[in-house]
């Protein structure tokens, strides 16, 4: 994994990060109808807590912006998921915003991404580069219950249950069962040993 710089208190800097098979790169307004069709799939946005259904060109433009100042304020990192050899082509995106000592950190990819691994690259990638914070102590993460397969995930990437709730789901309409993951530093370090 390169980063561009790796200054912890600007961490847009760290973009673009190329992986062995990604690059995760700044979103752009370019992006708006991948993001819009990705995201106007029931099965992504059901699995999302903030995604109105339908989901529209107009929400992904209001998101993208969204995006690119929560990364200019520098509290937060969201990447565009693309693979290296097609840069231009958004699958996914990932993200974290920083509260306090902890962040949350989520991710989604369009369904023809499923299962290849791509979502593990992406999140192992901005894990190291959250960590770099040092004042950051822990991560966060979850899945609604009916999501067994983000779960499995978050647990192959060193995160523990850290207790169950309900989340409102826009797209859903609905409160839902909600599993709550975290991610210590310490364990981080441990398992990187």
């Amino acid at each position: 994994m390169t980063g561009a710089h790796d200054h912890p208190r600007s961490w847009r800097s760290a973009a673009p990060i190329s992986t062995r098979r990604l690059l995760l790169r700044e979103p752009e307004f370019g992006d708006v109808s991948r993001i819009a069709r990705h995201l106007a799939e029931p099965s992504v946005a059901s699995m999302l807590a903030s995604i109105p259904s339908p989901f529209t060109e107009a929400h992904a433009s209001v998101l993208v912006g969204d995006l690119l100042t929560s990364n200019e304020r520098g509290d937060a990192l969201a990447l565009a998921i693309a693979r290296r050899r097609d840069p231009g082509t958004l699958m996914g995106l990932i993200s974290f915003s920083k509260s306090g000592s902890a962040a949350e950190i989520g991710w989604w990819l369009g369904p023809r991404y499923w299962g290849r691994g791509f979502a593990s690259e992406a999140a192992v990638a901005m894990i190291e580069v959250a960590f770099r914070d040092e004042s950051l102590d822990r991560l966060s993460a979850g899945a609604f219950a009916d999501n067994p397969a983000s779960l499995r995930m978050q647990t192959r990437l060193g995160f523990r249950s850290s207790g169950q709730g309900r989340r409102f789901c826009v797209a859903r309409a609905a409160l839902t069962d909600h599993i709550n993951m975290v991610l210590t530093r310490e364990d981080h370090l441990a398992a990187a040993r």
